[in-house]
């Protein structure tokens, strides 16, 4: 199918590992949207990743396991130039998203990748801790 125009999804969900897999059901069906998408497979799998990477974050940081919290999303797929958009919010605490370093590489490790992996998947990776709210964008480029 050829898209012609921009198409966007809207989610609000739980803050719960359960909904991982919905969330990347609808950007697995959103990019089926997408006719000549090189490595199709790499790269649904790609973005999936960096964006259940910032859910889990947000489940385990910033509500902390919280079962009332929440996460809103919004994807935003559009054809020129060929690119998706992923918006997610949530209203748990804050964090300097800056001062996190890469990890070193050569340091075995279990934890502390994620924002390493996160900016590596997507084009661009942008974080702000508005009042109430915290807001990350997501884009990567399809071309």
């Amino acid at each position: 199918m050829s898209l012609l125009h921009s198409e966007v999804i809207q989610l609000d969900v739980p803050a719960s590992y359960y909904y991982l897999r919905l969330i990347s059901t609808c950007i697995e069906e959103l990019l089926t949207r997408m006719d000549n998408l090189s490595d199709r497979d790499i790269l649904t799998y790609n973005i999936q990743l960096a964006t259940h990477e910032v859910c889990t974050n947000i489940i385990d940081h910033a509500y902390a396991g919280n079962p009332q919290g929440r996460i809103t999303m919004t994807l935003k797929l559009t054809p020129q130039p060929a690119h998706i958009v992923i918006h997610l919010r949530d209203t748990g605490d804050t964090f300097d998203f800056l001062s996190i370093p890469d990890p070193d590489l050569d340091e075995v490790r279990e934890h502390g990748y994620g924002l390493f992996l996160i900016r590596s998947l997507m084009d661009q990776v942008t974080y702000n801790p508005d009042p109430g709210q915290n807001h990350w964008e997501l884009v990567k480029y399809l071309a």
